[in-house]
This record gives structure tokens, sequence and C-alpha cells, in this order.
């Protein structure tokens, strides 16, 4: 992982991509995780942990639109070098010196600015480094990152968490995080680009922007019920009976599921020609019933919940990002940040489900949820018929 990205080829910036993103994942996924362990330390219940973490994805959503442009003026190695060195900041500060919510929640600002910038950072070096024939399978790599990042964070629950404390998986990210900053390499491997202007010298608008509202409107939905699941299922699964040690490795489980889903779809989105919003509604279809077995509050099922629910709501946006910057080869830095508005989900999802939660009942949450995740897929599919099976097409 040290080798700098300059001296090597696709693969490598792949995996360094992979690597900062992860890097600015970890904290937010190690706050969902170890929700249990942090809030009785810190003392907070749920709705200070929903908040905690939605904090996280406000922040990205405030952000995003602009650092996307950022990305594209400075370069994806320099932005992501930026992103990796904040990222582990962040994680090192929450380790160290979070003692209160307050102190956990300006952290988790700090990893939001992160993960805004190593977003489209890395979505811009795949454009640039790797060819359109393989483009799919490589934004199924690189996507796996996030839920890698909450497998990772569901194994620190056994593994970490309840052997010697939580705050040591957080400088355990930092390290990482150490490590994907030197990987990156000392000097920028691609040039800063200009998006195409107007003739009154302003950047000229995104194409079919309608389009990108339903994409936008999906991918909030879905993002309020992945976040959801990310930051609750712990804490639901051990109040029904479930171990803290086995709800960590279903955790850690349905994380992998969607992993896998990633990469085979997006390897398949290279060998064959298909929709990929299309399929990605078809994942949300899959999360949604996941989500109604979570609604059950029975153990077992949850456990079967919890996997296909992580598998459908968090498997897709492999498929959705390849769509989206296929599209816009020309800008991917400012058309990933149009996505932004879909942050406000993982902000909806986490606040409203605590409450909820708290206020009636894990069971209406959980369907609430399923119901979001089912509208996802119905908006993605709509977004399918205009651009969609365009792209599978070309």
């Amino acid at each position: 992982m040290v080798t700098p990205v300059g001296t090597a080829g696709p693969r490598r910036a792949l995996i360094v991509g992979a690597s900062v993103t992860i890097a600015c994942s970890l904290p937010v996924f190690f706050t969902g995780a170890m929700a249990v362990q942090i809030s009785a330390e810190l003392g907070f219940g749920a709705v200070g942990i929903g908040g905690a973490v939605a904090t996280f994805f406000a922040t990205m959503a405030l952000v995003s639109v602009h650092l996307g442009r950022v990305v594209d003026r400075l370069g994806a190695t320099l932005s992501l070098r930026i992103a990796a060195i904040g990222g582990g900041i962040a994680a090192l500060g929450i380790g160290l010196l979070a003692r209160n919510w307050a102190s956990l929640v300006g952290w988790l600002v700090l990893s939001g600015l992160t993960a805004a910038l190593a977003q489209p950072a890395a979505n811009r070096l795949l454009v640039n480094r790797i060819r359109q024939a393989r483009l799919g399978t490589a934004f199924g790599m690189k996507q796996s990152a996030p839920p890698t990042a909450s497998m990772l964070a569901g194994l620190a629950v056994p593994a970490v968490a309840l052997t010697v404390g939580w705050r040591w998986a957080y400088i355990l990210a930092a390290v990482w995080a150490t490590m994907a900053a030197i990987a990156v390499g000392a000097r920028p491997t691609d040039a800063a680009t200009r998006a195409p202007r107007t003739s009154g010298g302003r950047p000229e608008p995104l194409k079919d922007r309608r389009t990108l509202a339903v994409m936008v409107a999906g991918f909030g939905m879905a993002f309020i019920a992945s976040s959801a699941t990310l930051a609750f299922y712990v804490e639901a699964a051990v109040s029904v009976g479930m171990t803290q040690q086995l709800a960590g490795i279903v955790f850690a489980a349905g994380s992998l599921t969607a992993v896998i889903a990633r990469l085979v779809l997006g390897a398949a989105s290279d060998r064959y020609a298909f929709g990929p919003l299309r399929v990605s509604a078809v994942l949300l279809l899959g999360g949604a019933i996941g989500l109604v077995l979570l609604a059950t509050g029975t153990p077992g099922l949850m456990g079967i919940g919890a996997v296909i629910a992580l598998t459908g709501t968090w498997g897709f946006p492999g498929l959705f990002w390849f769509a989206l910057v296929s599209a816009y080869a020309e800008a991917p830095g400012r058309a990933t940040g149009a996505m932004a508005p879909a942050a406000i989900g993982g902000v909806v999802g986490p606040v409203g489900f605590g409450a909820v939660a708290t206020n009636v009942g894990y069971g209406i949450a959980w369907t609430i949820a399923a119901l979001l995740a089912l509208a996802a897929a119905v908006a993605l599919l709509a977004a399918s018929t205009r651009l969609g099976e365009t792209l599978a097409d070309s």
C-alpha cells in the first residue's frame, strides 16, 4: 500500500482511491457499530448516536457540491492526499479527545469534510486512469470501500471495543489513514481541469438536470434506509437479546455481502449490457424486504434481515456511481457533487429513526425505513428510463 500512486498503474490508483475512501468513512461507521460502548461512556442514548452520525452526513451534504468543484481544480491525487490526512486527524481526535457528545460531533464534522472531498477525488481518479471497458469493475471495487469500512467496524466490536476499548479502534483508523496518505504520493499525477464554460465565464450547467434530480431523490431515500441500518442495527439487536459480539459479527457479515454485491455487479456491468440503475432498483427492493424482517423484533429474523437489508441498501452504489460518471465523464467531480443533496438522507435517517424508535418503537422505525427503500427503488427505475438504458447501449 505504500507505493505512490504516481509510480504505478491503474490497479494501484484504484487501491489508493479505495483506501482513502475507507480512511474517511471509518469514524462514522465505528460510531454506529460501537454505539453501545460509546454512548455508555460519553453519556447519551439512541437519539444522541443518531444525531452524531447525522452530523457527518449533514456536513457532506452541505459541502459536497463545492468540494466536487475543488477536486476538478486541484486534481485527484492532491485532493486524496488532503482527505487522507484530514481523515486521520479526525479519527485520532475521537480516539484521544472525545469526552462528550459535542466533542464527538466536532470530530465527525471534520471526518464528513474529508469524506466529501475523497468521494469526487476517487471518482475522478478512476475516470482519468482506467479505460472505459473496465470502468464498471473499477467502480465496483472502489465503491466496496464504504461497506468494507462498515465491515471493519462490525469486526471491531468483538476484536477491539470489547477487549482493549472502543477508543483504540479510532486510533487504528488513524494509522490506516496515515498509510493511505503515504500511498497517494508526494506529487499530483493528474492535471487539474476547468469545466466547460459559457461565454460569460461560468461553468456550463450539467446536462439533463431533471434526471439528476430523480437520481438525487432515489439515492437520498436509499441513504435514509442504509444509514439508519448502519447506525442502529447493533443497538436494536442487543435490545432484543442478541449479544454484542454476535450483533457485531452479523453487522460485519451484512457489510461483506454488500462488498461482494458491489464487486460482482461492477464486473458484470463491463461484460453484459444492462441498465445499472434498473439493477440498483432490484437491490433496493431486496433491501426493503430485509428491513421488514428487522421490524419483527425476533433476534434470528433480525440477523437474516440485517444481512439482506445491508446487501440491498448498501450494495447498489457501485452501479449508481458508474452510471453517473459515465454519463458525465467531462466533469466527474461536479457530477458527484451534484448528488450532494442526497446526503441529507444520512441526516434524516439516523435522527428520524432514533426519534421514532425512542417514542414509538423499533418495529415502526424499521417499517418506515422499508417503505423508503421501496420508494427509492421506484425512483431509480424512473431514472433508468432516461439515463440507465442509454448507458447500457453506449
